[in-house]
């Protein structure tokens, strides 16, 4: 597999090190820890015939042994998400409803939540099944995929697609770092 996991049960490459603390203020601790827990890196997988796929080791240990399957914000990748994460962003918009009544927010919640599995796991094998309508409406057809770290979840999209985005992020970098 892509994901450089090692067959003797030592973790992958992407595996969170602690660095050594020694000396370091406690603010720098904090930063440290906080930082800790964020979703980075990618890597290429290829779907099985069943629409499974493995996520990576130092991905699941992060993941927690439940989780959440659901469309990532613009519904043009999926998102796995941590429980805690999941329940935070979806409390944030619900909020939001709360506040505005906006009806486009209660149409998007309900696509949303239509789509979103929640409670799902890795096999012994550390695979996860994408779920079939969800992977059909997102991905397609498309077995090759990208799993990228997104902050406090995990993205998964069309590897050609996710090559065309950063071939485009970076022909238009030098505006991206002017408006920073």
């Amino acid at each position: 597999m892509a994901d450089l996991e090692l067959t003797n049960g030592m973790q992958d490459a992407a595996a969170p090190v602690m660095p050594d603390m020694t000396g370091l203020s406690d603010e720098d601790r904090a930063l440290i820890e906080k930082y800790s827990h964020t979703f980075t890196g990618t890597f290429a997988h290829t779907l099985d015939s069943k629409g499974r796929m493995v996520i990576p080791l130092a991905f699941r240990d992060m993941l927690g042994k439940t989780f959440t399957v659901a469309p990532e914000f613009d519904f043009k990748s999926i998102a796995v998400y941590p429980e805690l994460a999941y329940v935070h962003m979806r409390e944030s918009h619900d909020k939001a409803l709360q506040e505005t009544g906006n009806p486009e927010r209660k149409k998007y919640l309900q696509w949303l939540d239509a789509y979103t599995f929640r409670a799902q796991e890795c096999d012994g094998q550390g695979r996860v099944l994408l779920p079939a309508r969800l992977r059909q409406i997102i991905l397609g057809e498309d077995k090759d995929v990208d799993i990228m770290g997104a902050g406090d979840h995990l993205r998964i999209a069309v590897r050609v697609k996710c090559e065309d985005q950063l071939m485009d992020f970076i022909a238009n970098i030098d505006s991206v770092l002017a408006n920073m």
